[in-house]
């Protein structure tokens, strides 16, 4: 009977091992995070984002940003409310070739301070083209016709009927 007792019917015993209290105390201790792409393109619009939770007191949350031997300051701001959430918006000119930038975030607090410090792939945007034809292969001599489509950072698309006395087709 005690095997079947404890095994068959309803257990009030597991019933309170769920009950007991566990660790289940909410961390309370400052927290931040930040959100940033490890690829940043140029002439387009980029953001970097930081959260903070269970702040105690006011801090300055400030965000610059390194490139090209220039420091750019994106957020310079006193955080009074205990969780906050922010996306700060920037875009970077082109520049010769792919480099690398580095974002530094500082939480300064009279009792508390983070610091985090990213390194970012910089490149310049580059425009894509689709074409479309309207035969899977040509034969040497024939002709035809394609739809092309030119996609740029920003979306932008350009589109055009072409014939292939106009253009060269690969």
């Amino acid at each position: 009977m005690g095997k079947d007792w404890l095994f068959g019917k309803p257990n009030i015993f597991l019933l309170f091992l769920f009950l007991l209290p566990g660790n289940t105390s909410p961390t309370t201790e400052p927290q931040y995070m930040v959100l940033l792409p490890f690829l940043i393109h140029t002439d387009a619009p980029e953001k970097v984002c930081v959260q903070l939770t269970h702040l105690n007191e006011s801090v300055t949350l400030s965000a610059t940003l390194e490139y090209q031997g220039e420091n750019r300051s994106l957020i310079d701001d006193v955080v009074s409310e205990k969780d906050i959430f922010t996306c700060i918006p920037f875009s970077l000119p082109k520049s010769n070739s792919t480099s690398v930038a580095f974002l530094t975030v500082m939480v300064k607090g009279e009792t508390q301070q983070f610091r985090s410090r990213k390194s970012v792939l910089v490149k310049n945007s580059e425009s894509l083209v689709f074409v479309q034809t309207d035969k899977p292969i040509y034969k040497p001599g024939q002709t035809g016709t394609g739809n092309w489509v030119d996609v740029d950072s920003d979306s932008k698309k350009m589109s055009g009927l072409h014939s292939s006395e106009d253009s060269y087709f690969h």
